[in-house]
């Protein structure tokens, strides 16, 4: 059986009507059912708010280890410890930060389990801990409202070496062989205003050319490890000279927050049913189409330290801010009172540079 399970975040428009064959149910309704699944059952989970529940319906032990190996940041960098072997990770309590021994290295401090790059901080051996504990603490009391315990961690932290280099992104699945199917890679770029920096993900052939076959190889590699078979994830990389070094795994899913949308509006096949059917995208023949242009998916944040009772998005201000830079492909309103965005936008553009221009 087929199923996919949805969350309390937004999903995408294809978990309404994703195809014959596939049952979509919410983790509530999976958690009034008496419905378990086997190794021969296909799961697929967009939001990670239904993840727990459908772990504890999960009798497949080999997913069940995959997703608890992904889904702790600690246990992941273990996992991938014979691919990097001199990557320095620690694990600690966020109420013990002040009192760490930090090594003569930038680091990264983040939730073991998170979401949406809440509570990650970059620091170096002169930062104030005291000071940055109380303003980790703040945000993952801000944001827990949205997120879980299963999803967010309050208390338990990873301090992991900062990775210098550009970030990307991949969605994947690994079909009922183990082999890596690879069906998006995106450029993640950071943006000047940190409160933003989740802002977009965009695909050119570009990518494709230069990382398909790298990217490709890296999964095998760790498919290997795990011995995972029919196993979508979406997965965050630095690119430090020519080698990609794993930020995070998302497992169970990919394309999450409506970023499978802008796979199919990007290049025609629907995502989400080509896992179910173990499709293999032929991007060669793809791109002979759209060679000139870049795609990409755009999060409205709504900001910190807005009063959300009191202001409401402008919806046509944003989209006629958007029409004079780049041609609009979808827009979709958003609850900016459930969710930490009031929209999601998917645009393209011959001119690649007009997208980090929106990033200011």
């Amino acid at each position: 059986m087929n199923y996919i399970v949805t969350g309390t975040t937004y999903n995408s428009k294809f978990t309404a009507n994703p195809g014959a064959g596939i049952r979509v149910l919410s983790g509530e309704e999976l958690q009034k059912s008496d419905i378990r699944f086997s190794e021969q059952d296909m799961v697929y989970v967009p939001s990670e708010t239904s993840l727990s529940t459908v772990m504890e319906r999960m009798d497949n032990p080999t997913c069940v280890h995959g997703i608890e190996q992904l889904k702790d940041k600690y246990l992941c960098r273990e996992a991938l410890r014979h691919i990097y072997p001199d990557f320095f990770c620690a694990k600690f309590k966020l109420d013990e930060i002040s009192s760490l021994s930090i090594p003569g290295r930038k680091l990264v401090v983040k939730p073991l389990k998170g979401f949406f790059g809440t509570g990650v901080r970059v620091l170096d051996p002169s930062a104030n801990l005291l000071e940055l504990g109380t303003e980790i603490t703040r945000e993952i009391a801000q944001y827990s409202r949205f997120f879980p315990e299963s999803i967010l961690t309050k208390n338990e932290f990873l301090m992991e070496e900062y990775v210098e280099g550009e970030e990307y992104a991949v969605d994947m699945y690994y079909d009922s062989s183990g082999s890596a199917v690879i069906m998006n890679i995106y450029h993640h770029p950071v943006a000047r205003i940190p409160e933003y920096a989740h802002l977009m993900y965009y695909s050119s052939k570009e990518l494709f050319d230069k990382y398909l076959e790298p990217i490709t190889e890296l999964f095998q590699s760790f498919g290997a490890i795990l011995g995972l078979r029919n196993f979508p994830i979406h997965a965050e990389f630095k690119l430090r000279g020519t080698e990609f070094i794993p930020i995070e795994f998302n497992p169970m899913r990919y394309g999450g927050f409506g970023l499978a949308d802008l796979t199919f509006l990007s290049y025609g096949f629907q995502p989400i049913a080509a896992f179910f059917d173990n499709l293999r995208p032929d991007f060669a023949q793809i791109w002979e189409s759209r060679a000139s242009y870049s795609y990409a998916f755009i999060l409205a944040y709504n900001g910190r330290g807005i009063d959300l009772k009191h202001k409401e998005p402008r919806h046509d201000d944003f989209r006629s801010y958007l029409l004079q830079h780049v041609e609009l492909l979808d827009y979709v309103k958003l609850d900016h009172h459930h969710n930490p965005v009031f929209a999601i936008a998917y645009v393209r553009s011959e001119d690649s540079n007009k997208l980090g221009l929106l990033l200011d």
